[in-house]
């Protein structure tokens, strides 16, 4: 459904207000470029047309979307009718925090009210606690973390944080995760102690040896502009996902053509990420 008007302001406040969790005169100043005034009146007009979906926060200066916010665009998600909300429910790139990336997804559904706390959680230090299945354990569990980033990999977004019951920093998976609940309890540790986040890894990718030589040339073509590798650079924790990605070999003997057509060629300075023991 196409918007304008007040109602495709009422969109861009809105998605601000969803997937952020809360929405401020400064935000839309930075993120539209607006007068004081104009944002001012942006939010009013966003007020009067949904009535019930922010409370004001006089401490953090906000104003914070509500449980009812969440429950209607949840509603509106399901019924599947085009509607302003719908529009709402959009991601899109946002610039006031830094643990976000690549906001755009079609496959996997990831509901705004998680989203939002796991941005929250970020952007004001705190924990999160949730419900989670994971493929080893599919049973709903309890995890609670200190998340420092959203990552999208693919089709699916992750959390990468520090989990308390592992005592480790993990990725979970967002469409997995269920009864999110911002806690009060502040976040001590940082991005800058995950020590596999914070190392950079220069990851060679070339074409597959056991490709023929003309082979091998289409794929250089076709992903290094016709050079004889491409070096990415990634992060160790990101690796795994980055080779997930590509169906790049890691282990060339095993893993041949045609199902495969490119290789990682420095494994040895990958392996520990990719293998950990």
């Amino acid at each position: 459904m196409s918007v304008d008007g007040r109602e495709a302001r009422n969109v861009r406040v809105g998605r601000i207000l969803l997937w952020e969790g809360r929405v401020r005169r400064s935000r839309l100043i930075d993120e539209y470029g607006l007068s004081p005034i104009r944002a001012s009146e942006w939010l009013r007009d966003f007020r009067e047309s949904y009535p019930g979906w922010t409370n004001w926060d006089p401490k953090l200066k906000a104003y914070v979307a509500t449980f009812s916010a969440y429950a209607e665009a949840e509603e509106v998600s399901d019924s599947m009718q085009p509607s302003p909300i719908t529009a709402m429910l959009t991601p899109y790139a946002f610039s006031e925090q830094g643990g976000q990336t690549s906001l755009s997804w079609n496959f996997v559904h990831t509901s705004p009210h998680t989203f939002s706390r796991l941005n929250l959680a970020i952007a004001d230090r705190r924990r999160v606690r949730f419900q989670y299945c994971s493929m080893n354990n599919p049973e709903p569990h309890e995890r609670t973390i200190e998340p420092h980033s959203i990552i999208k990999t693919g089709r699916r977004w992750h959390v990468r944080g520090f989990c308390v019951e592992r005592m480790d920093f993990r990725d979970f998976v967002l469409g997995r995760m269920s009864k999110v609940k911002l806690l009060p309890d502040v976040s001590t540790i940082d991005a800058a102690s995950d020590i596999a986040w914070s190392t950079l890894l220069s990851v060679r990718i070339v074409a597959h040896p056991k490709l023929s030589p003309a082979q091998q040339m289409v794929v250089r073509n076709e992903y290094f502009k016709g050079t004889s590798a491409r070096v990415e650079s990634c992060r160790a924790a990101l690796l795994p996902y980055l080779v997930q990605e590509l169906m790049a070999a890691t282990d060339v003997d095993r893993q041949t053509p045609p199902d495969f057509q490119l290789a990682i060629e420095n494994m040895e300075e990958c392996r520990r990420w990719l293998f950990p023991t």
